[in-house]
């Protein structure tokens, strides 16, 4: 189903997904859609939408939010996108692919409870086979602030030979931010590929999920670090 809109202060409307609930990939890239949805306490606004292969309008963007919350008692939030993903012409020497910009951010009220976004996590039930055909999701995600580099995401099946189905990123344990990010921007390569007339490549859903920390405020870092350096005084 569609969940109701919610008013925006432009003249359209900004669609709220709650948990299993979908819209048109199409219809929210549309002429006089502002692209944008909320999902629990995240916002996504979807960029654009390329492929020279893929009908926009036979693909679906599900809201998904965790069943249970982690230990800052936050839930994983974020989407499926539904479709036909399949290489509709196997041997042609050429991919089915499709390419997916979008952002998410912290509501405003969340951020203002400091939630911040850290993990990103990614997952597709890709299937290949035949020598040389694949199924794969790549993707490169940047701190949206500050246009910053801080990763990238592979899911993917190759002719069954090599198979990775989910990915996931921890950036403030890779980059060692206790404060996390108010918002992501996503760039997202799908590639379908049957290299022979034999060959399959194919998935029905495609994952995309963000974990949350509440961030703990500059004092409390900076009360933490003026005790470790107490006890070092101590010992010395």
């Amino acid at each position: 189903m569609i969940a109701s809109a919610l008013a925006a202060t432009s003249a359209h409307a900004v669609i709220v997904l709650g948990n299993g609930d979908s819209v048109n990939l199409g219809t929210l890239l549309g002429s006089g859609s502002d692209r944008t949805v909320i999902i629990d306490d995240k916002i996504f606004h979807f960029d654009s939408f390329t492929s020279s292969a893929f009908d926009v309008s036979l693909f679906q963007v599900v809201g998904f939010v965790s069943a249970t919350p982690n230990a800052y008692g936050l839930y994983n939030v974020g989407f499926d996108l539904i479709g036909p993903y399949v290489d509709c012409n196997p041997g042609n020497g050429r991919a089915h692919d499709m390419n997916l910009l979008y952002t998410v951010a912290v509501t405003p009220e969340a951020y203002a409870r400091e939630v911040r976004g850290c993990d990103t996590g990614l997952g597709f039930n890709g299937a290949a086979g035949g020598p040389g055909s694949y199924a794969r999701v790549d993707e490169t995600v940047l701190d949206l602030d500050t246009n910053t580099f801080l990763g990238q995401l592979s899911a993917f099946d190759h002719a069954g030979l090599f198979s990775q189905l989910s990915d996931h990123k921890d950036f403030c344990q890779i980059y060692g931010n206790v404060h996390g990010w108010r918002a992501f921007e996503v760039n997202k390569d799908i590639k379908f590929f049957a290299a022979t007339g034999q060959g399959f490549a194919t998935a029905s859903f495609i994952r995309q999920e963000f974990s949350q920390i509440l961030a703990p405020r500059p004092g409390a870092v900076a009360l933490v670090a003026l005790a470790g350096v107490a006890v070092r005084r101590r010992r010395g």
